[in-house]
């Protein structure tokens, strides 16, 4: 049978996948589970606990817990387009262009994209989706100088990715990633359906072409109840320290 907490789980995963429990609706508290199967407060917690790890649910203080959409992931060891990984995962993607307009390179802009400072480049705002639900933001930073073609370019479809092929002429063959936190502006709040200043997740990608020649940097904020990336790790030659 397992332990009274991987019942009190398996019980809660079958009343989630029935259906019994809705997206958006409330969870039992740990009372109700304390009560209904016999267990402790600690046992309790914890089956609710695994369920948050897992991405399943969400705590609001003083409201309970309640269940949230799945989670939207990518791989960080392959070099996926937005759409492409929102497509293999049975989802529809969709693109709403936010604001387009040319803008000086900053220091940090400049370094990623290999310019010089002051250099004009076009800043291009999207909102991307899965299913028309708010996944993220991106400010891509585009090298309009080194690659005239992306100036006149149509940026309201869902992928740039084709956008890289029809004007540059070649596919993004490598790319560098950085990845942290960060709290959310009010205008990126607003477009995600979150609290100003709520933490969200800051992922920030350099795209090259041609050998190491940049095309794009981005600069991307996530909602952080509906993606997460993840990776798959082995040992190195010295084993786990």
């Amino acid at each position: 049978m397992g332990t009274l907490y991987h019942q009190i789980l398996l019980r809660l995963h079958e009343r989630i996948e029935s259906g019994e429990i809705g997206i958006g609706e409330k969870l039992p508290s740990e009372a109700d589970l304390e009560r209904d199967h016999g267990v402790s407060r600690t046992t309790a917690r914890r089956a609710l606990d695994e369920l948050r790890r897992q991405g399943l649910v969400r705590r609001e203080p003083g409201r309970g817990t309640f269940l949230v959409g799945p989670r939207l992931s990518s791989n960080l060891v392959r070099l996926y387009s937005f759409s492409d990984e929102i497509r293999r995962r049975g989802h529809e993607p969709g693109a709403q262009l936010v604001l387009r307009k040319e803008v000086r390179a900053t220091e940090e802009v400049a370094l990623r994209l290999e310019l010089k400072p002051g250099e004009k480049v076009l800043l291009v705002r999207r909102l991307r989706l899965a299913d028309e639900e708010p996944i993220f933001v991106g400010d891509s930073y585009l090298p309009i100088g080194r690659f005239p073609a992306l100036k006149e370019a149509d940026y309201g479809g869902v992928s740039l990715s084709r956008i890289f092929r029809e004007a540059v002429g070649t596919e993004v063959d490598r790319a560098r990633q950085w990845i942290g936190a960060t709290a959310a502006p009010k205008d990126v709040a607003v477009l995600l359906e979150l609290e100003e200043g709520a933490p969200v997740l800051e992922v920030k990608r350099v795209s090259c072409v041609f050998e190491e020649s940049p095309v794009e940097y981005v600069e991307a904020l996530f909602h952080p109840g509906r993606y997460q990336h993840y990776n798959e790790l082995s040992p190195g030659p010295d084993g786990i320290g």
